[in-house]
């Protein structure tokens, strides 16, 4: 009886801190910060993307759940990891500045992202907004478009707002429905920098995103 309720305390010990995970966690260690990544995707992945606010080293990795190896070198602001992690599985990431924060994660499965991205800045978020419009757009042109209209129905005054700013409303349009996401993402940057625009939180307030936010699953 005595082995059973240890095991049945293990079992809910690993519930518990499973059920209370984040997919990002930053820790302070001295002079470094540690970054907890859980894949709480609920399968299992064969890398992921990071990226930071600055360029870093990163210093010490260990895994728990599998393998992943960095693809390029220590030092950068962005990284591409892969290998094989089970669901649930975590890897720790160790690097200096320690004032460096985490701007974007992404679990990835087969080179595709998979599961909820981590973002932190307004040009993270672009990425990840712009790359999954992209990627609706190439995939379902007829459903990208719907989206594109109920947007611009739940912002009715935005066409006319950019036309205030000298800015022809057509512009946006026609650069949603066909420029590459490197295009889309800069005449974003342009648009949020023109209104003083400069946190998510900030950007979400200016408009409504809802029908975007739900059709990528953010």
């Amino acid at each position: 009886m005595k082995k059973v309720a240890v095991l049945l305390a293990a079992v809910a010990l690993v519930a518990s801190l499973v059920w209370a995970a984040e997919t990002v966690r930053v820790f302070t260690v001295g002079d470094k910060a540690v970054g907890w990544f859980t894949n709480l995707t609920g399968a299992g992945v064969t890398g992921f993307h990071l990226e930071f606010d600055q360029p870093v080293t990163l210093l010490y990795k260990v895994e728990v759940g599998g393998r992943v190896e960095n693809l390029g070198a220590a030092e950068g602001v962005e990284f591409d990891f892969a290998g094989e992690l089970v669901a649930y599985g975590l890897v720790e990431v160790h690097w200096q500045p320690v004032t460096a924060k985490v701007a974007l994660f992404q679990w990835l499965s087969d080179g595709r992202p998979v599961g909820k991205p981590y973002f932190a800045t307004l040009p993270a978020f672009f990425k990840v907004l712009v790359n999954g419009l992209v990627a609706l757009r190439e995939q379902s042109p007829d459903q990208f478009q719907a989206l594109l209209q109920g947007f611009f129905a739940a912002n009715p005054d935005l066409q006319g707002t950019l036309a205030e700013a000298g800015i022809p409303p057509e512009m946006l349009i026609t650069s949603l429905m066909t420029a590459p996401a490197e295009g889309i993402m800069n005449l974003l940057s342009t648009l949020v920098e023109g209104f003083g625009i400069t946190t998510i939180e900030d950007f979400m307030a200016a408009m409504d995103l809802t029908p975007l936010l739900q059709a990528l699953g953010l």
